[in-house]
């Protein structure tokens, strides 16, 4: 189904996160769609198409424009949705409810919900609301109400580590099905899957976008980072706790359909530091792939459509399998069997 994006930069966001910049990371530098553009374009689609809100917290905004914004699939070919994303303790407490209500007469694709991390001292130093059980509480209603939901998890924050990365995504996971939280996993390494990790509903799949933290020009975050107080994560850091990431996220029945940010003009010339790549979330495929090849019994078994993940980008994924098997890349290289 064909997509249509629309940015709505801090609309209905209550504060201002450290490394925030949606301007800089969705393009719009001034202005928004209004809700008689987006019918306008809605109303000249052929076939059904899903309208996307993206940029701020959709179900924050004022009910009566959110509405506005929704409607314009009156307009779009039958079939057409809505996806769109929102903080998720927007769902919590009366006037979430009152949202829900408002949602449910809707055709709702996908409700994504930006979950930096479940840490309370990481949700405060990136200053977003420092309460998880408001988020716990979001997730269980729009769960219960029956809408299908995204989570947009970070990586390299402020204070987070990488266990504790796991351990949000696992709790996510537990929220999301309705089974009781994740037991605690062991000590998580660049190539180890958490011990216990949970057994979900194989015909349930979650959307999941990862990012990880760059610092933003004319961020809090930018501050921080240049008076010593906070340091990114090294890019192949970053690669490496993506894949890891993307490998847990796949037994816990998460389908990820974006690593990294989209690439842009306008991202590119405000990144101050930070792993940045154009290509990060094909980096992050190529570190899954040598671990879950690193785990199989030797010769490794590929399929030819995922060779270019092994040798794109001058060949690192065959690199970090050789690094992970203890022998030379071009004798990796020899002991994989495309099938």
């Amino acid at each position: 189904m064909k997509r249509l994006a629309f940015f709505i930069p801090f609309q209905g966001c209550g504060r201002r996160c450290v490394y925030c910049d949606q301007r800089a990371i969705t393009g719009v530098s001034s202005g928004m769609a209004t809700p008689e553009e987006v019918r306008s374009i809605a109303g000249r689609q052929v076939l059904p198409v899903e309208i996307c809100f993206f940029g701020g917290s959709f179900a924050k905004i004022e009910p009566g424009l959110m509405e506005r914004y929704i409607e314009a699939l009156t307009l779009a070919p039958e079939g057409s949705r809505v996806t769109f994303s929102s903080y998720p303790g927007d769902f919590e407490g009366e006037r979430g409810a009152l949202a829900i209500e408002t949602l449910k007469k809707y055709p709702i694709g996908t409700i994504e919900l930006g979950i930096p991390s479940l840490d309370p001292a990481v949700l405060r130093q990136c200053n977003r609301d420092d309460d998880p059980e408001k988020i716990k509480n979001s997730i269980e209603a729009l769960r219960s109400a029956g809408f299908h939901i995204g989570a947009q998890t970070m990586i390299g924050l402020p204070g987070q580590t990488f266990e504790s990365a796991v351990r949000d995504l696992e709790t996510i996971a537990s929220l999301m099905t309705g089974t009781s939280d994740a037991s605690s996993p062991g000590r998580v390494n660049s190539c180890a899957l958490p011990v216990k990790p949970l057994a979900l509903n194989p015909n349930a799949t979650w959307d999941l976008r990862i990012y990880p933290c760059l610092v933003l020009r004319g961020t809090e975050l930018e501050s921080l980072y240049r008076s010593g107080k906070y340091a990114p994560l090294a890019l192949e850091e970053a690669i490496r706790q993506a894949g890891t990431l993307l490998r847990v996220a796949s037994s816990l029945g998460f389908s990820a359909i974006r690593v990294g940010l989209l690439e842009s003009d306008s991202l590119r010339r405000s990144v101050v530091a930070g792993p940045h790549h154009p290509a990060f979330g094909e980096l992050a495929l190529s570190e899954k792939l040598a671990l879950e090849l690193a785990a199989q019994d030797i010769p490794w078994k590929i399929g030819s459509g995922k060779i270019s993940q092994l040798t794109g980008h001058g060949g690192r994924g065959l690199r970090r399998l050789a690094e992970l098997a203890g022998i030379a890349p071009e004798a990796a290289r020899k002991l994989l069997t495309v099938r």
